[in-house]
């Protein structure tokens, strides 16, 4: 075996290992907090308790392996689970981007809320509210850094 693939897998087995302990830890609490242990979805079947199938499920969806097996093969490779890695960083950004200007709490992000917020932005530049920014409005630093890099040059 690769030792690339050793370290994937050592690497995805601790992952595992701690993020079992971590939520694990939390303990059977009913309800829904922020990074808590939410019993009733792990309780699949609604039983009111949690088989080992159902925790190891909730884990796979929370770590991501259920979907990093990019080629259905039943084994993860470093490419496979740093893609998965990647996908779950953009969404997380994609989520917070859409929660920052999404300014109806709908859950989209519209075109008109785009520009609602560059509007503001342009407001926010446009210091003496004659509709256009001029050099001078420019907060200090954009200019120095404009000034620096045309010295370079």
């Amino acid at each position: 075996m690769k030792k690339s693939v050793k370290l994937a897998i050592a690497f995805v087995t601790l992952a595992g290992m701690a993020g079992s302990v971590a939520y694990a830890k939390e303990g059977p609490r009913r309800g829904h907090g922020k990074g808590g242990f939410q019993f009733e979805r792990v309780d699949a079947d609604d039983s009111g308790d949690i088989s080992f199938e159902e925790f190891a499920a909730a884990m796979s969806e929370r770590i991501g392996f259920a979907n990093a097996d990019a080629n259905s093969d039943g084994s993860l490779t470093v490419e496979e689970i740093a893609a998965e890695m990647q996908r779950q960083r953009d969404r997380r950004r994609a989520e917070r981007t859409i929660s920052r200007f999404d300014a109806n709490d709908d859950g989209v992000l519209s075109m008109a809320e785009i520009e609602n917020h560059q509007r503001e932005v342009f407001a926010l530049m446009d210091r003496n509210d004659d509709g256009v920014v001029a050099q001078d409005e420019l907060p200090r630093r954009d200019r120095k850094d404009r000034d620096r890099r045309r010295h370079r040059d």
